[in-house]
């Protein structure tokens, strides 16, 4: 039977070695954290021609391939939260897309048209007057 100074030593031990496993768990943390920091860094600067290494390449185009996949679908966002939008005429009255003219005041609807330009780089549409591509930041 252990004495009580035998339970208190091996609780203090145990204590003693989860404190540490929680540091050694806290320093692994802080180095990925540091490691994502420097990659996205690298990406940033293989993205912009600072830094030339082809052995980046697939790895950067499958970045470059989920980042279209989120700013197409960003944009599919807003175009749907666009088209909920209810058209307004000057005279107040609530309009139809499919109105050329107001049925209250009798004037024409006239709905201004997006251009878009398309990104050499990504193929990504942008405002045409856009500088840089909103998904790849390549200049228009």
């Amino acid at each position: 039977m252990q004495n009580i100074g035998d339970k208190f030593l091996k609780h203090k031990l145990d204590n003693e070695i989860n404190d540490i496993y929680t540091e050694i768990e806290n320093a692994q943390m802080r180095k990925a954290n540091l490691l994502l920091d420097m990659g996205i860094m690298t990406y940033e600067k293989i993205r912009k021609s600072i830094i030339i290494d082809d052995s980046f390449d697939n790895i950067c185009d499958e970045i470059l391939e989920i980042d279209k996949l989120i700013y197409n679908n960003n944009l599919k966002i807003k175009s749907l939260e666009e088209s909920s939008k209810e058209l307004v005429c000057e005279c107040g009255n609530v309009l139809n897309l499919e109105n050329n003219f107001c049925p209250s005041c009798g004037k024409k609807i006239e709905v201004e048209e997006e251009y878009l330009i398309e990104c050499t780089r990504c193929n990504a549409l942008n405002e045409d007057d856009s500088i840089y591509c909103g998904c790849c930041g390549a200049k228009l």
